[in-house]
């Protein structure tokens, strides 16, 4: 009874959270862009869904195969991967703001450093 559930609750888990392919793109929000040139932009992840629903025709052990692709391996990959992407270009953009705009954080160490004339 307890694998039976089992099984059934995955299943569903992969019909209902299944399906979604992640990839980076542009945020709409440049927090910094007006205020500095900068040459990198700020990242964020977005998803698109796949037809899950194909998995139906292809019999029982064609459907287990394709849930398995379209319910784990496609979206895991996909948000490792995409996430490492937007992860690592948040991270340069966050650098490029701190390094060269004036707000950044070595311009203010500078400024403080610098004696008061």
């Amino acid at each position: 009874m307890n694998r039976l559930l089992f099984t059934v609750v995955v299943m569903l888990g992969l019909l209902f959270g299944a399906g979604c392919a992640f990839y980076p793109t542009t945020s709409d929000q440049q927090h910094h862009a007006d205020d500095c040139q900068m040459y990198t932009r700020e990242l964020a992840l977005d998803y698109a869904e796949m037809p899950i629903e194909e998995c139906a025709g292809s019999g029982a052990e064609g459907s287990l195969i394709c849930l398995a692709a379209l319910g784990v391996v496609v979206p895991v990959g996909s948000l490792v991967a995409s996430g490492s992407i937007v992860v690592a270009g948040n991270s340069l953009h966050w650098l490029e703001y701190h390094g060269t705009c004036d707000e950044g954080l070595l311009w203010s160490a500078i400024e403080d450093a610098t004696p008061d004339e």
